[in-house]
């Protein structure tokens, strides 16, 4: 009893022992275990102390989602060494290059505050874009909070949604041209949700107007694909006979997919391409009728606003309506894996070999 009452007197005396600083400090950190990639196809946990500063919030995670495009480059270690996002807090130093934790779909609950942060967001649901990891410290301006009435899982879509609406855009497909999708992942279904809630088919003397037409290798993706609003869901084989396209969306991560909707797409028609390649070497056959045929390709991604939008959308505008889509959409009803961090090798390779639409893990 004595040595336990004088232990306790020592700390509330605050007594300048080295030891007893360093014993009182350790009691106070908080540990987050995370994610990180060490070589291709190689990904475990790390635990890390954190601490929060002045404007920062620490925030205990409900859920996160594993990205199936750029996370998948870097666990097959199909990347060059850049910067990881020059547009998002925190990654702009941050180099693509092992040992890396990445990530950026992750929702949580503010359970700690900086000196300098509104007392209000203590308790709130947030989203951030932040590695997979049971807790993470961010700045009070990098998170959002999620609108009542979605749900972590529904929010953490959020990302996806707005690389979806982000291609939708880019498109800017106009009533009654007939649309294709290559590439039904994670990313090609929303683009196929968004794209039905504002495509009608019209039937006329010269054939389909408005049609929405999907392809992918495996049935389930086609399957769901057709729920989300295809007009037709396709095997690649079959898109000579359901062409040519007015418009042609590349989201699919394989060249061969992009030389179909290159060679399927309408004279004086565009192809949008979503995919990141990578580091790989990709290979188009770019012969006499493709230089005659005034076809534009064009890049999209989500990072910026193009410059031709920039009058009338900026990032404020289209995360507000990214997040009715999300109300909207329901995207959650696309998760088909759940598991927690301890089981990130195996989420990764279901994902790598096309076994799962959208991985997610709870804490």
């Amino acid at each position: 009893c004595m040595m336990v009452s004088n232990t306790d007197l020592l700390f509330r005396f605050n007594l300048n022992s080295p030891k007893s600083n360093d014993t009182r400090q350790s009691r106070q950190q908080r540990h987050a275990e995370e994610i990180q990639f060490t070589a291709p196809f190689e990904v475990g946990t790390i635990k890390k102390v954190i601490d929060v500063g002045p404007e920062q919030v620490l925030i205990e995670s409900t859920s996160s989602l594993i990205s199936s495009g750029t996370e998948l480059k870097i666990y097959r270690g199909q990347f060059d060494d850049a910067s990881l996002d020059l547009n998002i807090e925190g990654m702009a130093d941050e180099r693509m290059a092992y040992p890396l934790s990445y990530g950026y779909s992750l929702v949580g609950r503010v359970v700690k505050i900086g000196s300098n942060v509104n007392p209000s967001l203590l308790g709130k649901t947030v989203f951030t874009f932040s590695p997979h990891s049971t807790h993470v410290v961010a700045s009070q301006d990098a998170i959002q909070l999620v609108p009542d009435g979605i749900p972590a899982q529904d929010a953490m879509f959020f990302p996806s949604v707005e690389t979806a609406l982000s291609l939708v855009h880019d498109a800017r497909v106009l009533l009654g041209e007939k649309v294709a999708v290559y590439g039904q992942g994670l990313i090609g279904l929303l683009v196929t949700a968004i794209l039905s809630m504002q495509n009608t088919v019209l039937d006329g003397q010269n054939g389909d107007f408005g049609t929405l037409t999907t392809f992918d290798t495996i049935a389930d993706r086609l399957a769901m694909s057709a729920s989300m609003g295809a007009s037709q869901a396709l095997l690649p084989q079959e898109s000579h006979n359901a062409g040519p396209f007015d418009v042609s969306i590349e989201i699919s991560g394989n060249s061969k997919a992009l030389q179909s909707a290159i060679d399927n797409t309408s004279d004086g028609g565009r192809i949008i391409v979503g995919s990141w390649y990578g580091s790989a070497d990709v290979m188009l056959k770019l012969g006499i009728d493709f230089h005659r045929s005034h076809k534009t390709i064009q890049t999209s991604q989500v990072s910026e606003i193009p410059a031709e939008l920039t009058k009338l959308w900026s990032k404020a505008r289209r995360f507000a309506l990214t997040w009715e889509l999300v109300k909207l959409l329901k995207p959650s009803r696309l998760i088909s894996k759940t598991t927690s961090l301890s089981g990130a090798k195996d989420a990764y390779d279901c994902l790598d070999q096309g076994k799962e639409i959208a991985v997610s893990f709870q804490y």
